[in-house]
């Protein structure tokens, strides 16, 4: 089986539990979905760290990154946030030397944010009004920008666009990515009762940042030495299938609310 075919199967799975979650099982089966995400892409970027020689309280780290989702149900993300740092400076007390201590902090409370927090607002998407609707718009945008980045990129791809952060990545696959994702978010239309503006803004800003997104966490593996962030076959590891969205969901879940003006149910 090659790597294409493995790409195209776990995706499958990974489709159907994102569809299965989002439209036909209840919410807390939803919870859960984003919950593992999160462990999982928060353990890997855990593990990136490591491979750096940082000293990293894996534990302490899982413990508060499974707790921040919950408070998506309520606006107290940056209470949780403070409770993370004084807590995390408590454990600390007890060790013998403070050597590495700014690291330590540093990187995980960083860590928490950048997987923990930023995708715990797909849970605050999916409790708006057509919260279901804005939440696929949202994976579909961005998993087909992906897509769509990865096969022109593969059949057209000439001219680098970072090479020192992401060898593969071309102009002609991001470009494809903007155009993929700004035309599905035109045609999102059909399913979503916003103006076409509004669409083509949020296209914009999706594809935009879902390449931000994507290159970050190539910065961060380039950083650590690593290919990929795990070993899930064809897509790499947990945060690698994450990395893309981590930039966006929040920017769509502000969009929605500031411009917009939709209010949680």
């Amino acid at each position: 089986m090659n790597q294409l075919t493995k790409r195209l199967l776990i995706s499958l799975v990974f489709i159907s539990i994102a569809i299965a979650a989002i439209f036909f099982m209840p919410h807390w089966f939803f919870f859960l979905v984003i919950e593992a995400f999160i462990l999982l892409g928060l353990n890997e970027f855990f593990s990136l760290a490591e491979q750096k020689g940082l000293i990293i309280h894996r534990g302490f780290g899982l413990f508060f990154g499974a707790i921040l989702p919950f408070s998506g149900y309520s606006s107290m993300q940056p209470t949780v946030l403070l409770m993370v740092c004084v807590a995390l400076f408590i454990f600390l007390f007890h060790r013998r030397s403070p050597d590495r201590t700014i690291t330590s902090v540093s990187v995980s409370v960083f860590g928490i944010i950048y997987v923990s927090w930023f995708f715990s607002y797909l849970i605050k998407i999916k409790l708006l009004p057509e919260g279901s609707a804005w939440v696929f718009y949202t994976l579909l945008l961005v998993k087909a920008g992906d897509a769509a980045a990865y096969f022109i990129g593969k059949k057209f791809g000439k001219t680098k666009l970072l090479e020192h952060v992401s060898p593969k990545k071309s102009m002609e696959g991001a470009v494809g990515q903007m155009l993929a994702t700004i035309l599905l978010s035109v045609c999102s239309g059909v399913y979503l009762n916003v103006s076409v503006i509004h669409l083509l803004i949020l296209g914009v800003l999706v594809g935009a940042l879902s390449l931000l997104g994507d290159l970050a966490e190539s910065l961060i593996k380039r950083d650590a030495g690593v290919k990929d962030s795990g070993a899930i076959p064809g897509l790499g590891g947990m945060l690698d299938i994450m990395d893309s969205l981590l930039f966006t969901v929040p920017c769509v879940y502000f969009y929605l609310t500031v411009i917009l003006g939709l209010e949680k149910l």
